[in-house]
């Protein structure tokens, strides 16, 4: 090996040796992601991890390789750039504890240059101790990953095994026959809005856009419920027009992975069954990472290009103190400050796709009023201060009404063509508003359930009978009566059902509830209460 001085040093490890290759710092970057990926397991799959994971190796490569020209020495380039790595993500994940024993941002910076500049002495005046150094690191990061991996890999086998032949509907298996007029399709999700009933009774809300819709010609059902009381599992039963006892059947009742039922949205028999009609598959992503892109779209749409995992992940690095440091503008966003702009992305594609050449069925999954708050009714900004300190009640109304400004404009501008081109439209909610934190919810079941599955669902359905939308229709017929109707496909409506779960432990540990909120509670509506802040979807 070509030591510092430019010949050969016989005191650095030899060909035969265990620290002759030094995989350390590979190993370490994708620890990094296999890490972040082993802990958040139940959300995630193999596939929402590749990229970051081949990024984060293939930056560690080249800044190893870099530093090997300059040090005539892959060992002793080795130990620096695993400092670099240990320092670029290890920031993200103890800043809170470095912060909490009194180290400001730019004294904790310091201190991982400190430790980067030790490394570099080390690795240049180690000599002798370069074997054993790189085969000390070796050893310590490949236990690191193999750690990791002991989480990843039984859990990747068993849902691989668990997933043969998991394609519930079979768009061909459903039969139908090309329609003569090929509508568009539009399937517009809006994450928490509300029943009538849930709204008046969790936040004192009369939402107007119910009736406004029924005089535009939607059918509205106003006794409509959620059947699932997560938007994973609400979305995968309406998307495949069917419920989810499968995942019970192949994954028990005792598991936290919801990942399952999220391969459903992915891939998904409605836009099986359309794209075989002909249509374009046209998704507009959101925030959740279920729903931020999907593979079987012909076109998916995104406001930010990253994945929730990617973004998650810097967060984890030292970058974003770096920039905080800095008073750099070009830092990322947060979900906070992303959730109003892609929500408004979507709705400017929405209006752009009106005139696009069709047949097309466009999917969005707009995430309002789901908090965070950051919609005033006029669409003026609420602060992050302003969401922490007002009630709940005021913050979900405001952005309530916001929100039905833009449907209703959206809904103008794809009913103006002519007669014969009016698309069917779906404006639905995956779930209800989440139940308020303050409240004590013992003795108050069947209203803690009405508000969570209590759902806003309209259609407009151009040429259909009106009847065939009933009043407590859910959403796991929607595609049912659509797809029957206008495709003549053999599609059967199923029975009306709801189904909650005991704790997120338990997710196919479904428990029938539909008898529970079968009847609305006569109860007055609760009190304002205060901000119970963004949850998840």
């Amino acid at each position: 090996m070509v030591s510092d001085r430019g010949s050969v040093d016989a005191r650095e490890p030899s060909p035969s040796s265990l620290g002759a290759l030094p995989l350390h710092p590979i190993l370490l970057a994708a620890y990094a992601v296999l890490f972040l990926y082993a802990s958040n397991i139940t959300e995630l799959t193999a596939s929402d991890v590749l990229q970051p994971l081949v990024m984060s190796i293939l930056t560690a490569s080249t800044v190893l390789l870099l530093l090997a020209i300059i040090f005539k020495s892959l060992t002793r380039a080795a130990i620096v750039t695993s400092a670099v790595v240990i320092a670029f993500f290890g920031q993200g994940h103890l800043e809170a504890v470095l912060t909490s024993l009194g180290l400001g941002l730019r004294t904790q910076l310091v201190a991982w240059s400190a430790f980067i500049v030790l490394a570099t002495i080390v690795a240049i005046h180690a000599r002798r101790l370069l074997p054993r150094l790189t085969t000390f690191l070796n050893v310590m990061a490949s236990v690191l990953v193999v750690l990791s991996l002991t989480t990843i890999v039984p859990r990747e086998i068993d849902r691989a095994a668990a997933s043969q032949g998991d394609r519930v509907t079979d768009p061909a298996q459903a039969g139908g026959s090309p329609a003569s007029t090929k509508r568009d399709i539009y399937y517009l999700v809006f994450d928490r809005y509300g029943s009538e009933w849930s709204l008046e009774y969790h936040f004192g809300i009369d939402s107007d856009l119910p009736e406004w819709l029924g005089t535009r010609g939607f059918q509205v059902a106003t006794g409509s419920h959620a059947n699932y009381r997560a938007t994973d599992f609400s979305l995968a039963a309406t998307l495949n027009m069917s419920y989810l006892d499968d995942l019970t059947v192949r994954y028990g009742r005792d598991t936290a992975d919801r990942t399952p039922a999220r391969a459903k949205i992915r891939e998904h028999a409605v836009g099986g069954f359309l794209q075989a009609q002909g249509y374009r598959y046209v998704h507009l992503g959101s925030w959740f990472g279920p729903t931020a892109t999907n593979p079987q779209a012909d076109e998916s749409r995104v406001y930010d290009p990253q994945s929730e995992f990617s973004v998650v992940l810097r967060e984890t690095t030292i970058v974003p103190a770096v920039l905080r440091l800095l008073g750099s503008p070009e830092r990322a966003l947060t979900l906070r400050e992303r959730h109003g702009p892609i929500a408004d992305f979507q709705f400017r594609e929405l209006a752009e796709l009106r005139d696009e050449p069709g047949p097309k069925f466009v999917f969005a999954h707009v995430l309002l009023p789901h908090s965070p708050y950051v919609f005033r009714a006029d669409g003026s900004p609420v602060t992050k201060i302003e969401e922490a300190s007002e009630p709940e009640s005021q913050l979900y109304g405001g952005q309530l009404a916001y929100l039905n400004g833009r449907i209703k404009e959206t809904i103008e501008h794809l009913l103006a063509g002519p007669p014969g081109d009016q698309p069917i439209i779906i404006v639905q909610a995956d779930e209800g508003p989440h139940a308020r934190t303050d409240i004590d919810w013992t003795g108050r079941e069947a209203e803690y359930l009405q508000v969570r599955f209590g759902i806003l669902n309209a259609m407009y359905l151009p040429g259909a009978d009106p009847a065939m939308v009933h009043p407590s229709i859910t959403s796991v017929n929607t595609f049912r009566l659509v797809l029957s109707h206008y495709f003549g496909a053999d599609l059967p409506l199923l029975p009306d059902r709801s189904f909650t779960w005991p704790d997120n432990d338990h997710t196919y540990d479904f428990r029938d509830v539909t008898d529970v909120i079968a009847t609305l509670p006569d109860v007055p509506p609760l009190e304002p209460g205060p901000s119970t802040g963004p949850l998840p979807p």
